[in-house]
């Protein structure tokens, strides 16, 4: 089973980190070699070449660009690189810089409006006025002049779609006959670059006192972006863009990578509906009135058929024209398509808390399992550094297209410190940064995608035309960066650890789909899926976000599933998926649910059997669960009654990230605490006599190891940021041992000599300067270095008293910000990236030269001076003196997290 580990040890480019490349200005061919030649060593396994919007737009695709990007390839090749096509000037696939509706103009987007309002005579006169993206409001100027040419939008080509009259806003709709399309002759009048008055000429066909509604197709006329309703659009810029990245490549690339398609989000002054927003329209695209208004209010029992239905056929031909076009143009020159929607949940676990003020159901995405179809390889998107439920989707619908795991794209914005989002996060820490990744990968991440490596940092310009704020960290401007090999080769061999086996997962969550279509924007089932979504993880058991067009299989004959969860859910597509449901708890399944219970299908609207049915089962199986009036904590209790398979890890308190998964005649475990504290680790374990192997992602070693299980219990404590890999399978005997399984925290040795604190006699050389006289009880931000961000490297001599056998030497730095390296009489010792900052030393006695390299973040040297400084800089370098106190090693799956000392 030890034998052949090289796919951990030395993990391949699929499980190391990817990184965005980013293009502020065309590299030279020197920054092409050094800077490659630095992502390789640092232990990346892929780049994106990604243009950013301070590169002039002329210079995306021109020749200079096309040879420096053919440079880049083929020494990327050369390196052993990866090589992955980003397929935008930015982001927002499809406009390639605007090159893709260069004399084209019918492909730039066209989006529907609407206004209403009462008729009082022959004559109806209604307005739409002041349209804008509150989007691209956001991204400022700079994002303005990015996607409109000339950086103002200009409507135009104002097309009547139609009119439709029907009762008042507080007047139900009591039958279709109410709601009639207006026949009258309508005119239609631009009144500005965004506005236009329309006058319905209508007679005596429409009595005075009814309300109407008029829906009304425009074009703007200087947009960048395209009309993702047409597969000519994706065929342009496939041919316009794609074709000569791909040629500029030279066969180096393996696959294309799409970014959010957005659709536009527009809203004005007369926006008053259900729809949270404008929609993309073809204007050869015929409308049916009843459907059309039931998109804005309540039409009546028909109300979620209509709208659903026109969801649900307005999706399939977006994804199709565009997804469905770019898709096959790659296969057919034979590499890969993948990318990411725009993720409305992205950096939160409620499916609707992340991106808002738009209404998902207008965009390229929110059908998550319906995109996936088109890629090769899933991948995701994640914002900030919170738990989220990014990976665990990406994984999700990955599987459900016989794929397995996702790529992750991590980014930074300023919202977790309260600064705008362009501002980033310079001040993000190594410890930070890993934590994530784990969790990401836990969760169901293969890959790791930075954003990003920036080619320089010298642009001061502002929000997106600086390079130094354009979403920062740029990591390899962050002085940790130095440490990044070795948290890249941990993340790689986690990944690599988790590949293979199945999944315990015992709990299915519906993915509402039909539910979000048929609703108001941002419906409750937002909220309770996230909730679940966040319980379930939090608690450690296992399970996958479902689609509803999955159920028939996976609640079937042969149940992959014990639980079924609907969060909030409403709506099915038919009623045939509530007798799906029916019969899996019939045959032996839990059905949890919260908030309402389905009543509507986008087949039939209202559908009264589709409630009676699960009711019922409600009423009467002990194995169905309804809370009506659920919130948060009702779903955490919930999911702490659910039965727990074996073999079960979780925390005694607190998170349980892990994972479980049977591999072969073994299952692979592992569990991370994020915690600032050691905690308790608990395996419940299913084999009477197990043999366990303890795996260590940060040193690729792999050791059967003593321990002691009591009552099927296998107890472990894990430090402060550990992470606990370990495989079991059935031994020919137990590996029972009175040997202690290892503490993560310090205790007191009897007879051990008393600490010694190092308060003073240290000196700093900061940019290869002089050494000076330096405390350690503050750092060196408040010693005359406010602003630099780098390698501080302190030095001191110090004594060491003689130790008996069995006993060792230890550094510990009790204030150290951020990341430390050792170096003991000249020779390397060792590395502190997370966690508590303890080194062992090899030596016992005597004096010895100490020297740590310390690196702090880059936020202090890039914040200094602008808008986005707190006025305070942050702690740099040690805060508190280092002591040294007597330890010993024991066994245990990370040595680094289990050692007894002297306390100090």
């Amino acid at each position: 089973m030890l034998d052949g580990l090289d796919w951990f040890r030395k993990p391949g480019p699929d499980f190391r980190p990817a990184v965005f490349w980013f293009w502020h200005r065309i590299p030279s061919a020197s920054e092409i070699r050094l800077q490659l030649a630095d992502i390789s060593e640092k232990g990346v396994g892929t780049v994106m070449i990604q243009a950013r919007r301070a590169l002039a737009l002329e210079s995306y695709l021109s020749p200079a660009y096309l040879d420096a990007y053919r440079r880049a390839a083929a020494e990327a090749q050369r390196l052993g690189l990866r090589v992955t096509i980003y397929d935008e000037y930015g982001w927002m696939s499809g406009h390639g810089g605007g090159r893709t509706v260069n004399g084209a103009d019918h492909l730039r987007e066209r989006h529907l409006f609407w206004t209403s309002g009462v008729v009082k005579g022959a004559r109806t006169e209604l307005t739409i006025s002041n349209i804008h993206s509150p989007f691209l409001d956001f991204l400022g100027e700079a994002g303005r002049t990015w996607c409109y040419e000339d950086g103002v939008p200009r409507w135009g080509d104002w097309q009547v779609v139609l009119a439709v009259s029907h009762p008042d806003d507080q007047t139900a709709i009591a039958a279709e006959s109410a709601v009639r399309p207006v026949t009258g002759t309508i005119n239609i009048e631009q009144t500005g670059d965004a506005a236009c008055r329309i006058v319905i000429e209508n007679g005596s066909a429409v009595p005075t006192g009814s309300a109407v509604t008029l829906f009304a197709s425009a074009r703007c006329l200087t947009s960048r972006l395209i009309n993702y309703l047409l597969p000519e659009a994706a065929q342009r810029f496939a041919d316009t863009v794609y074709a000569p990245l791909l040629d500029a490549a030279g066969g180096a690339a393996d696959g294309f990578f799409f970014d959010h398609p957005y659709a536009g989000f527009h809203v004005w002054d007369e926006h008053r509906s259900n729809l949270g927003n404008s929609l993309l329209w073809d204007a050869a695209d015929p409308a049916d009135a009843m459907q059309m208004l039931s998109l804005l209010r309540d039409v009546g029992p028909r109300t979620a058929e209509l709208r659903a239905g026109f969801f649900e056929a307005y999706g399939r031909r977006m994804h199709e024209a565009f997804f469905g076009t770019l898709s096959r143009w790659t296969a057919e020159r034979g590499v890969g398509f993948t990318g990411h929607e725009l993720l409305t949940h992205v950096g939160a676990w409620r499916l609707h808390a992340g991106l808002t003020g738009f209404d998902p159901r207008s965009m390229p995405g929110v059908d998550y399992f319906g995109v996936d179809a088109y890629r090769s390889v899933t991948a995701v998107d994640a914002a900030d550094y919170a738990p989220q439920l990014s990976a665990k989707l990406g994984d999700s619908v990955a599987r459900a297209h016989c794929r397995r795991r996702c790529m992750i794209e991590q980014y930074s914005t300023g919202r977790e410190t309260g600064a705008p989002g362009l501002a980033g996060q310079w001040g993000l820490t190594a410890e930070r940064f890993r934590a994530q990744a784990i969790r990401h990968l836990l969760f169901g991440a293969r890959q790791i995608l930075l954003h990003a490596y920036n080619v320089t940092n010298g642009a001061k310009g502002d929000g997106l035309l600086s390079a130094r704020f354009d979403f920062p960290p740029a990591f390899n401007f962050e002085p940790w960066w130095e440490d990044c090999p070795a948290i890249f080769s941990e993340l790689a061999r986690l990944s690599a650890f988790l590949e293979d086996g199945e999944p315990l997962r015992p709990v299915a969550l519906l993915y509402p789909l039909e539910t979000i279509r048929a609703e108001a924007m941002a419906p409750a089932c937002g909220d309770h899926f996230g909730w679940w979504a966040e319980a379930l993880a939090r608690a450690g058991l296992g399970y996958d976000v479902v689609d509803e067009r999955m159920l028939d299989t996976v609640l079937g004959a042969e149940p992959r599933y014990e639980t079924l969860v609907l969060p909030a859910v409403t709506t099915l597509a038919s009623v045939d998926t509530a007798e799906i449901i029916a019969a899996f708890v019939r045959n032996g399944g839990r059905l949890l649910a919260t908030g309402p219970l389905p009543h509507k299908t986008r087949m039939k609207g209202e559908e009264q059997s589709c409630v009676a049915l699960l009711s019922s089962l409600a009423a009467v199986c002990g194995r169905v669960v309804h809370l009506p009036d659920a919130v948060q904590q009702d779903i955490a209790r919930l999911v702490a009654a659910e039965p727990r398979p074996l073999p079960d890890i979780q925390f005694e308190d607190g998170p349980s990230w892990s994972s479980v998964s049977r591999c072969g005649d073994s299952w692979r475990l592992a569990a991370f605490n994020d915690q600032a504290t050691t905690r308790r680790l608990k395996i419940q374990l299913a084999e009477p006599a197990p043999e366990i192997s303890f795996w260590s992602p940060e040193s690729g070693e792999v050791a059967v190891l003593p321990h002691r299980v009591v009552d099927g219990t296998l107890t472990l404590d894990v430090g402060a940021q550990r992470l606990v890999c370990l495989s079991i399978r059935n031994g020919e005997k137990a590996l029972y041992s009175s040997v202690d399984t290892g503490r993560g925290h310090a205790t007191t040795l009897a007879g051990a000599p008393a600490s010694i604190v190092l308060a003073d006699g240290w000196t700093l050389e900061i940019d290869g300067g002089e050494p000076i006289s330096i405390a350690v009880d503050r750092g060196w931000e408040a010693q005359g270095h406010a602003t630099f961000a780098g390698t501080g490297v302190y030095r001191r001599r110090a004594n060491l008293p003689d130790l008996t056998d069995g006993l060792v030497w230890h550094l510990l730095l009790p204030g150290l910000h951020e990341t430390a390296e050792l170096w003991l009489d000249g020779a390397f010792i060792g590395r502190h990236i997370a966690g508590e900052a303890r080194f062992a030393l090899p030596v016992s006695q005597g004096e010895v030269a100490i020297e740590l390299r310390v690196r702090n973040t880059a936020a202090n040297r890039y914040y200094a001076g602008t808008p986005f400084w707190g006025g305070t800089p942050l702690p740099s370098g040690l805060t508190a003196a280092p002591c040294l106190c007597a330890g010993r090693q024991s066994l245990v799956a990370n040595p680094r997290a289990a050692t007894e000392t002297a306390s100090c």
